[in-house]
């Protein structure tokens, strides 16, 4: 933490800023590691750093946050923090994940000049630390456990909606504290839903089924997605799972420090366009995982990122055919100079259940 907010006060001080006042949740647990940040919001200066909450965090805050100054006051209320605020002149806000009304209330209330800002703590938490990676391998394992065990338990005549409540159940007995997104479960032509939620559609011999999720363990998510079949699988969904095999495969063997993430994505495309199926992938090859489940950077045709050493991100391509079904495979990958490591370690090859 003392090395973050160094950080933190190094580009306050080449940006000119008195104070950063920070109010999205992930940002204040990644700052101070306090883990009720939708109810506080934190003030960094050159010399200080306060922690505003309310008196139902207050004990919390004290063993989260040792080192904070604790200010007790409700996040609708702005007397204690105008009280800090109100002695320096420029202070930087979170322009991207602020409202409009809240921003008013900021500039009408506070004296001091406020300062958008967005994307700041983002892009210093795309690169993780050793400890940020250890917990997100530890997402990645039990994400891992959880495949495993659904393979056993997946059969003809269950629903989507039955296998992505048991997956969610898995994920926190093996020790997630709560999904990193809804469980995507789909099946047959319902796979043709790249966000596709579980319903009621029964598992059939020939199905394939996408199964896309993920948990926190200790605020770090976890993402992985497999596609499996039911039964027995057709020549044309073996080939094209050998296809989209090869282009995920592809876009793991490219992802090191140095690359673009743009050129990752169109190489992916490119693969995919060999097999006539290019036509059929539909978002972003990938993207950065940590405190959100979404992060920078981004692995997208309008993607500017660059791949940094420390950075953790998802490889995903995918296709889906209206009528028919579709396929995804996702490994979440952690950047290294020469190359990277994979720390969703399920078998990807095609798996018959």
């Amino acid at each position: 933490m003392v090395e973050r907010i160094k950080k933190i006060r190094n580009f306050m001080e080449e940006s000119r800023l008195d104070l950063f006042l920070v109010t999205k949740p992930e940002n204040i647990r990644y700052l101070s590691a306090f883990s009720a940040g939708s109810d506080a919001r934190l003030v960094i200066s050159s010399d200080g750093q306060y922690i505003f909450t309310d008196s139902r965090y207050i004990e919390q805050a004290k063993r989260e946050c040792p080192d904070w100054e604790l200010m007790q006051e409700h996040v609708g209320r702005l007397d204690s923090l105008a009280g800090i605020c109100d002695k320096y002149n420029r202070l930087a806000v979170e322009s991207h994940c602020l409202s409009y009304d809240l921003f008013q209330q900021y500039a009408t209330r506070l004296k001091s000049e406020l300062v958008p800002l967005a994307n700041t703590i983002e892009r210093q938490r795309a690169v993780k630390d050793e400890l940020e990676l250890d917990l997100l391998t530890t997402s990645a394992r039990i994400g891992d456990s959880v495949f495993n065990q659904i393979c056993l338990e997946i059969q003809e005549g269950l629903s989507e909606r039955y296998i992505a409540n048991r997956i969610t159940y898995l994920l926190k007995e093996k020790g997630s504290t709560r999904e990193s997104f809804d469980t995507i479960a789909v099946s047959g032509e319902n796979a043709a839903l790249p966000h596709g939620q579980p319903g009621n559609r029964l598992l059939r011999r020939g199905d394939m089924l996408t199964l896309d999720f993920g948990g926190f363990y200790q605020g770090y998510a976890g993402d992985m997605t497999r596609t499996v079949v039911i039964g027995e699988a057709s020549p044309k969904l073996r080939d094209m799972y050998l296809e989209v095999l090869e282009a995920q495969e592809l876009g793991v063997s490219l992802v090191k420090a140095g690359v673009s993430c743009r050129e990752i994505d169109m190489q992916v495309r490119e693969c995919l366009r060999k097999y006539g199926l290019d036509v059929y992938f539909q978002h972003g090859t990938g993207h950065g995982v940590g405190l959100e489940i979404h992060e920078i950077p981004r692995l997208s045709p309008l993607s500017d990122d660059v791949l940094e050493e420390g950075m953790v991100v998802t490889v995903e391509p995918g296709v889906y055919i209206p009528g028919w079904g579709g396929i995804r495979i996702e490994d979440t990958v952690i950047v290294k100079k020469g190359g990277c490591e994979i720390i969703t370690r399920s078998d990807k090859g095609l798996l018959i259940i």
